[in-house]
């Protein structure tokens, strides 16, 4: 019975995979309306935006943030072997704080102003890039426990 408490390193390496490719993919999909957000900001031009493509932009953020959070969730609830159990916590602990910058991005665009709350969403993209490439550096090393 004490073995089911702790993953199959095999699965465990396919679940970990397939949560970075989604993460991957909703990152990429969304990349593109961050580029115009971010365009529109550093031009001083989100008040001269089509409400139409703020209120789009603002709705995929939302979206992936949606996903993040499934994702987030689905780690918490992967069970690790037994050897990856410190560096599991760490990634739990830094995709949470991800998701999190993700959804202080999101708030950061009020729809109904058409504003953005610059500092908020400044704050939030420099904590996703580098809570982003600690996730990586340690999916590698798990990757690297596992094999």
């Amino acid at each position: 019975m004490a073995k089911k408490m702790f993953a199959n390193p095999r699965d465990y390496a396919m679940k970990l995979s397939q949560l970075v490719q989604t993460t991957e993919e909703s990152g990429s999909n969304v990349a593109e309306y961050f580029e115009k957000i971010r365009t529109a900001i550093d031009e001083d031009k989100v008040a001269e935006m089509p409400k139409a493509e703020f209120a789009e932009i603002s709705v995929e953020f939302d979206d992936v943030v949606e996903v993040y959070k499934k994702a987030a969730d689905d780690l918490d609830q992967m069970k690790a072997p037994v050897r990856l159990i410190g560096v599991h916590g760490s990634l739990k602990k830094t995709f949470r704080d991800y998701y999190d910058a993700t959804v202080a991005m999101a708030n950061a665009l009020d729809v109904n102003k058409q504003q953005v709350d610059v500092t908020a969403f400044d704050q939030s993209e420099q904590d996703q890039d580098q809570l982003m490439e600690e996730f990586m550096k340690q999916v590698r090393r798990a990757f690297q426990m596992v094999m």
